[in-house]
């Protein structure tokens, strides 16, 4: 008996002397490990800088952690892109049996600042480094080591963009929270997603943008990715930060999606099952100052648009959409006065938009008041552009007052109005890159001059402004006091590579400058 208590007694003291070991050998390890690590941050992220504050490491337990990691732009060091307080590993034990590397890799509340200058470096960057062809993939690298598997989780973490000068307010996500499961190198035979993903953005208004699917992390040469994308009341003043850089003012809009995309290296796949977008208030705002961005910025849009509408392996669809109580225009700047051309009590309907034949035609009808008086409807049918563009648009506007245009006027025409009704109509068919159709300006009971509304002003002025009006008799259908034309825009498309949205805003232009606004000279 004492010889068996005294073994027990000698194994107790070995295993208590192998774990101070253990702990001793761990701690002098965690210095140079915390190196090797950060050594390897680096080599895997060109353009950033990765310091690690501390690694420990805990043996009994079979986990690691570092803290305070910091992730820099070589460029804009200030501030940090990424900072850390606290990473976990724990390894798991049951992938050894077969094999394999596991782990869960935990991190806790990590923060993302980025700005402007941030994402300008990182796309000059890509823009003077020219790819190695012959250097491997790195998911070929990772397909190489050793079998893993394990899990990765993002706690409670924060992301703050600032765009700079031209945003009053930067974009924040209060929280985001990430679950990645069966992360691996190895996925079994067949399996073309094999993580599992959800995701959680939480913004400071409680609107949220979560992500629930399946993901290929290692695919070529993006990660694939079959996920279900829900938006939950998203205020469309979040997005001010980056709408702004396009010259769009998003001032107020709840904006709800609920649909499903797929992205594999074969075929790209975005499918919109609902979307509803309500009281917004949005505006294209056009300058002289910003004029070059905004040609280059259309160009690019334009471009890109093509190239979607036309890709074979690319499907785009609206299944149902809805814009309800909501006002957009556009704000010119770039003239003395500026003016506004606005669409207010907007409600907008989609059916079915896509950008593939086989989707058969989508549908878009919007009713609301031009320039906030005229009762408008605009019905439009959409075929998928195989090749061309090829869509029926009409557009009827009734009772709007002309007051409403005197900003216009004085900016093309230098004088304005007093009463009067302006009313518009127009039916317009493209295909095969041709344009048949009409647009139909009516203006009736207008005032070009008021006395008494012009008594402060020069008398060359008033005397300009009242001949101008008395032309108004010449042109004007008794005894319904009505001045109309009709302006034909049939003949080929101007530009015969745009697309259908290019064309479309082309036609509003060609409306507004060749039939409106020459409408109310002849008014003069």
């Amino acid at each position: 008996m004492a010889m068996r208590r005294r073994g027990w007694v000698i194994a107790v003291v070995v295993l208590g002397l192998l774990v101070v070991i253990v702990v001793i050998a761990a701690s002098v390890a965690d210095e140079p490990l915390r190196q090797h690590v950060e050594d390897k941050a680096n080599s895997v992220l060109p353009g950033f800088h990765v310091t690690i504050g501390a690694l420990d490491l805990h043996p009994l337990t079979l986990s690691a952690d570092l803290r305070d990691v910091v992730v820099r732009q070589d460029i804009h060091p200030d501030p940090p892109v990424l900072t850390i307080p606290r990473v976990t590993a724990d390894a798991r034990l049951a992938p050894l049996f077969s094999g394999q590397v596991g782990a869960n890799l935990r991190v806790e509340t990590p923060a993302f600042a980025i700005n402007k200058r941030h994402v300008e470096g990182l796309f000059r960057r890509k823009g003077v480094e020219a790819p190695d062809d012959h250097e491997e993939p790195w998911q070929d690298r990772l397909r190489a080591a050793m079998a893993f598997r394990g899990t990765f989780y993002i706690n409670n973490g924060h992301l703050t963009y600032e765009e700079g000068k031209t945003a009053s307010e930067p974009l924040r996500i209060d929280r985001i929270d990430v679950e990645v499961q069966n992360i691996t190198n190895r996925p079994e035979e067949n399996q073309e997603y094999p993580s599992q993903i959800r995701m959680k953005a939480l913004f400071p208004d409680q609107s949220q943008i979560g992500l629930d699917g399946r993901v290929n992390f290692l695919a070529i040469p993006l990660p694939h990715v079959e996920a279900d994308l829900k938006v939950d009341r998203l205020q469309l003043e979040n997005l001010l930060p980056i709408a702004g850089r396009y010259n769009v003012q998003c001032r107020a809009g709840s904006l709800d999606i609920n649909g499903r995309m797929k992205y594999s290296k074969e075929s790209t796949d975005v499918a919109i099952k609902e979307l509803r977008l309500q009281d917004a208030k949005i505006d294209y705002v056009h300058s002289a100052v910003t004029k070059p961005k905004e040609a280059q910025h259309a160009k690019k849009v334009a471009q890109k648009a093509k190239e979607v509408h036309q890709a074979p392996t690319v499907r785009l669809k609206v299944e149902h959409g809805k814009v309800l109580n909501s006002e957009v225009g556009f704000v010119n700047k770039a003239t003395d006065p500026d003016y506004r051309v606005f669409i207010s009590d907007m409600d907008l309907e989609v059916e079915n938009l896509s950008n593939r034949l086989e989707e058969g035609t989508g549908i878009v009808k919007i009713t609301g008041k031009f320039l906030g008086s005229g009762p408008m409807e605009w019905d439009a049918a959409f075929r998928p552009e195989k090749p061309r563009p090829d869509f029926d648009l009409s557009v009827k506007i009734v009772r709007t007052k002309v007051e409403s245009f005197n900003n216009i006027l004085r900016a093309y025409g230098g004088v304005d109005t007093q009463h009067g009704m302006f009313a518009f109509f127009s039916e317009l068919k493209v295909k095969d890159d041709q344009i048949r159709g009409y647009v139909k300006p009516l203006l009736k009971d207008v005032e070009v001059y008021d006395p008494e509304q012009d008594k402060d002003k020069p008398l060359a002025k008033q005397i300009y402004e009242a001949v101008v009006g008395g032309v108004l008799g010449v042109l004007e259908n008794k005894p319904r006091k009505e001045a109309a034309t009709i302006t034909d825009l049939s003949g080929p498309v101007e530009n015969p590579h745009a697309n259908t949205w290019q064309i479309v805003g082309n036609l509003v232009q060609n409306a507004f400058f060749k039939a409106i606004l020459p409408g109310f000279e002849r008014v003069r």
